[in-house]
């Protein structure tokens, strides 16, 4: 069993990582009005994803050719050495995560940049609402807990029931992942579901990252045919 959840997460990772690859940025996630912000009970107390660190280059995870790793001070770092640490964030956190993307949406300036691929991306759920279903911190550090930046794209897969909890997707629903640059931009990167599991690839970033997932209107990424949008 466990070797079958291998090969079918390294498919998704590797499609997941495709997308990244060649997602570029994209002014076109739909402008559309927020009936509320909903955030699970779930997040920050009764969290279904655990706090785990694994290798960057694992079942769980996987790195796109070409990435680099280097810590604060400038060191480059092999693959083999990194560990990507995943923390459930607070209720805190993750309502302050939600309060913020809504007020993204509801910006003139639209500070959410789409790098999905997918054009009219949707941030919405079938309601019309901000549906925060999970929230996270992902980092990467060294053996002996230094910090660590990527340029270029690593992956992360987990259980889809791990992300959703006790919700559930309904029929023209699917998930989207977005985290927050330092500058306060927010960024929508690749998802894909598939077989039970969810992979979403992560470009760029220099410290840990706060992973939003929303529901949100749209079709699966496995039933979305693949970008051909310009490389970044």
């Amino acid at each position: 069993m466990k070797k079958k959840m291998a090969i079918v997460l390294s498919a998704i990772l590797a499609c997941s990582m495709g997308m990244t690859a060649m997602a570029a940025p994209s002014p076109s996630i739909q402008k559309e009005p927020v009936a509320q912000v909903v955030v699970s009970p779930s997040v920050g107390t009764n969290n279904t994803v655990t706090t785990q660190a694994v290798s960057v280059s694992s079942d769980k995870s996987a790195v796109l050719p070409g990435t680099t790793f280097k810590t604060a001070s400038g060191q480059v770092v092999d693959p083999s050495a990194v560990a990507m640490v995943i923390a459930p964030a607070s209720a805190e956190q993750a309502q302050a995560s939600a309060a913020s993307l809504a007020a993204a949406l509801a910006s003139s300036k639209m500070q959410v940049v789409n790098f999905t691929g997918r054009s009219g991306l949707s941030l919405t759920d079938a309601n019309g609402n901000l549906n925060v279903v999970n929230n996270m911190v992902i980092g990467l550090q060294t053996a002996s807990g230094e910090a660590v930046a990527q340029n270029g794209s690593v992956s992360a897969a987990f259980a889809l029931s791990d992300i959703l909890g006790a919700a559930a997707l309904g029929e023209g629903e699917t998930l989207q992942a977005l985290y927050q640059r330092a500058d306060g931009t927010w960024v929508a990167v690749p998802v894909v579901i598939k077989n039970g599991a969810v992979a979403v690839a992560l470009p760029a970033f220099g410290g840990a990252v706060n992973v939003t997932f929303v529901v949100a209107k749209g079709a699966h990424m496995e039933d979305v045919p693949a970008t051909t949008s310009p490389r970044t």
